[in-house]
């Protein structure tokens, strides 16, 4: 347990980044515009789309605990490009960096979680350990968000970006003292190249649809709430609210998290998972169109509306995932169904940037809110086929 133990302090430092609750203002400082964002995202999400794969199987065949170092030490290089970057295309080598190191932690850090705690003989309490790392997490983030808007107050913004990269390089440094888990579940033959790695983990999708069917539902809401996270600073700029209260807005955002994080395993002892899932893609129909509708301060309320049913879905979809793939290509497993998140996220990302530089930012929350209710019925009409026959 001394690996879970270390995983909750390494996530936390790597999400003490007090540079995150003042980004679209430090990035709009140095002339990014919203659909330079954009941009940046898309970059992010085909580098992410490109190395995705191979950073899942180079972590099954040579260890997580490498993967999950060089994905900190690719997130402090990152920092420290972004805090100099005054154009566009330094701007965007940053998010190149953080794309590779995006996609080396991908899978690594669930997988290496998992199998610690199956060579505990307490892997079925996944999704609790998961939560709980979550929650770690967001606490993290929340203290970053508090002080980040302080000292954005009183000081630079470039201050924000230097304490970031100290708390990364700690991370860094435990991230070091990791022990590999033995992998339990190994093939009757040794797998080795990557076309037996993609073939092994496909499987897993192909013979139990119902994991293609959440992970893709995990997918679409993920992509949708990426852009929530990355411009409601700039919604809260067009509402006239003050820079010194994002810092509180981001707490709460992170905070709302927490429950769902905590208790989503709960959820799926006394409910199935696809009344769940519905319930979850109706919630952020909701949310987006009423963010649109409200153009005011009262979108605070569905925003954090938003971030509240956020926390229950990765712990439910990426659970049912790992309870269903072997130690041996876990982590290329979850790397395809991150992939399938980047590929969304791109493209939900063209039209959000399109819809929010021709119109308002408010208009591209609507698009969000067609995108989940198109998927809606995508969702209930695969679940007349697989649902109950599969549950």
């Amino acid at each position: 347990m001394n690996n879970v133990k270390k995983q909750y302090w390494i996530s936390f430092f790597h999400s003490l980044i007090p540079a995150y609750v003042i980004e679209r203002l430090f990035w709009q400082q140095r002339g990014m515009n919203v659909q330079m964002v954009v941009f940046a995202e898309i970059i992010y999400a085909l580098t992410v789309t490109a190395f995705e794969i191979p950073s899942g199987i180079l972590a099954d065949k040579f260890g997580r605990k490498r993967m999950l170092a060089a994905y900190n030490a690719l997130s402090a290089a990152e920092l420290i490009m972004l805090l100099f970057a005054h154009s566009f295309w330094q701007f965007a080598i940053a998010i190149f960096l953080a794309g590779i190191g995006k996609a080396l932690s991908s899978g690594s850090e669930n997988a290496l979680l998992y199998d610690s705690l199956l060579n505990e003989g307490i892997h079925e309490k996944f999704e609790k350990y998961l939560g709980r790392l979550s929650a770690i997490d967001f606490t993290g983030s929340i203290i970053a968000a508090l002080s980040g808007g302080v000292l954005a107050n009183f000081f630079r913004l470039e201050f924000n970006y230097v304490l970031s990269i100290v708390s990364v390089c700690i991370a860094f440094i435990l991230t070091l003292s990791l022990k590999e888990p033995p992998v339990l579940t190994k093939p009757e033959n040794e797998i080795s190249g990557i076309m037996q790695y993609t073939k092994q983990a496909l499987s897993i999708f192909k013979h139990n649809p119902l994991v293609f069917v959440y992970c893709l539902t995990g997918a679409v809401l993920g992509a949708c709430l990426i852009y929530l996270d990355e411009f409601w600073q700039i919604v809260l700029e067009r509402v006239g609210l003050p820079v010194i209260f994002f810092g509180m807005v981001s707490a709460a955002a992170s905070i709302l998290r927490i429950p769902g994080n905590l208790f989503a395993y709960k959820l799926k002892e006394k409910f199935r998972y696809e009344h769940i899932l519905t319930c979850l893609i109706a919630v952020n129909i909701v949310g987006y169109l009423a963010i649109f509708f409200a153009r005011d301060l009262m979108c605070l309320a569905p925003m954090m509306l938003l971030f509240l049913v956020a926390g229950i879905v990765d712990p439910l979809v990426i659970g049912y995932l790992h309870h269903n793939a072997e130690s041996h290509i876990r982590a290329t497993v979850e790397s395809f169904s991150s992939l399938g998140l980047r590929m969304i996220s791109a493209g939900a990302g063209m039209l959000f940037g399109y819809i929010s530089s021709a119109y308002s930012i408010f208009a591209g929350f609507l698009v969000l809110g067609f995108i989940c209710f198109g998927y809606l019925v995508l969702f209930r009409m695969i679940g007349k086929r697989y649902f109950y026959r599969n549950s």
